[in-house]
């Protein structure tokens, strides 16, 4: 039983981190989709998706699954907080999103930096 409202305050706050980190998100991959649209229809490219859409948009869903994980993690170390119980832990989940933006933005980093060069290698 929680005793002290700071407690639960702070909870609060870490889901407010955890959506503006979402919101974050989720505004990277709209403007890389749209920067990667832009150059798409401003050059001859053929391609009706260019890789920057596609990247772009697994941020805008990185982002969206992060909100629904803070609620989720929200909620349980709210019920815990109350009933007394053992607060979880969330490691997993943090870790899958890190690991997964900082594979998303490899690949964006390998592609700006190899995208200059293409038109030589073809």
């Amino acid at each position: 039983m929680v005793t002290d409202p700071r407690t639960l305050q702070a909870n609060e706050r870490t889901l407010l981190a955890w959506l503006r980190t979402g919101a974050s998100l989720i505004t990277l991959g709209f403007a890389i989709a749209k920067l990667g649209q832009w150059l798409r229809e401003s050059g001859n490219h053929k391609n009706p998706t260019s890789v920057a859409e596609i990247i772009g948009g697994m941020f805008v869903f990185l982002g969206a699954i992060s909100e629904f994980l803070a609620l989720k993690r929200y909620h349980g170390i709210r019920k815990a907080l109350l009933v007394g119980g053992d607060v979880p832990i969330a490691g997993g989940a943090v870790s899958a999103i890190v690991v997964t933006v900082a594979i998303i933005g490899l690949v964006l980093g390998f592609y700006v930096f190899i995208h200059p060069f293409q038109d030589r290698w073809s």
